[in-house]
């Protein structure tokens, strides 16, 4: 199961082709190592079988976050459908301002290992200043979130929210949307 691990680039999965792409260069380089290994498959070759896994695995990793990079430049960082951010267990949000259209939806995935909310409802807040609403807008909570939970919220109202997570608002755990 370990020479699976190179399926997933950091927290985000790979595509079809970034993950055929893969395999088929494990394939090679595991042959390779084989056939160069003086005949014999002793753990020299699974060595190399593995360095050549890793080494596919970090280039796979460039790839995937050059295609982000990518992604978001050509949308002006902007989403018009949607976008995910994730919980940490370094106790932020990933990332801490997010813009969208008006009418997108943003999807908070708890990625750590602890509980963690998205809140916009200032009167739950520690200090009400960490969650501001648009005018008019009612506040709207996440709940806790427990490890690998998504919780999602659909913005239909332009403007500029500021929310934390109640357990670790004291920790500086506090994020922005900014709906156009």
């Amino acid at each position: 199961m370990s020479r699976a691990r190179f399926l997933e680039v950091g927290q985000e999965k790979l595509g079809r082709r970034g993950f055929l792409a893969g395999l088929t260069l494990v394939g090679a380089s595991a042959l390779v190592a084989c056939s160069s290994g003086g005949g014999s498959a002793s753990s020299s070759s699974d060595n190399s079988a593995a360095t050549a896994a890793a080494k596919v695995s970090s280039g796979l990793n460039a790839q995937a976050k050059a295609v982000q990079s990518v992604s978001t430049a050509a949308s002006g960082g902007q989403s018009s459908g949607g976008t995910t951010v994730k919980m940490t267990d370094q106790n932020t949000f990933d990332p801490a301002t997010v813009t969208i259209s008006k009418g997108g939806t943003v999807t908070w995935q708890n990625a750590s290992s602890t509980v963690h909310s998205a809140t916009f409802d200032p009167s739950k807040a520690v200090n009400k200043a960490d969650v501001q609403l648009p005018s008019g807008v009612q506040p709207f909570d996440s709940g806790l979130l427990q490890p690998g939970q998504s919780w999602s919220h659909t913005f239909s109202d332009a403007g500029t929210y500021k929310y934390t997570c109640i357990p670790h608002e004291t920790l500086g755990m506090h994020g922005t949307v900014v709906v156009q």
